[in-house]
């Protein structure tokens, strides 16, 4: 159970820095009505992408992720706040009445 909690904290994190760093360079493709969403799934990273053309935002954000994926980094200042995010985040699902039912 450590484990898999641990592999949750690590990709939900390793999620936000990822969208950290695209937010600024997708800027652009969101005024166009491009949109994309990155989830921590089940199974890994999910990537959802629509749009007018559902070929181009495919494509378009592919291909950012890919780069951003293949040149991951961050800063300790960028990983401060996204700690901070995630703790506020897991501490408000862990107050709701159906997780403390469980």
């Amino acid at each position: 159970v450590l484990f898999h909690s641990c592999s949750v904290v690590f990709l939900d994190t390793s999620v936000s820095i990822l969208s950290w760093n695209l937010s600024e360079l997708a800027y652009g493709a969101d005024t166009a009505k491009l949109e994309y969403k990155l989830v921590a799934g089940e199974h890994g990273l999910v990537i959802r992408v629509k749009g007018f053309n559902q070929k181009l935002p495919h494509f378009l954000y592919s291909q950012l992720i890919i780069d951003h994926l293949s040149d991951f980094g961050f800063t300790p200042a960028v990983f401060e706040v996204i700690k901070e995010e995630l703790k506020k985040t897991y501490f408000s699902m862990l107050i709701t009445s159906e997780v403390l039912a469980k």
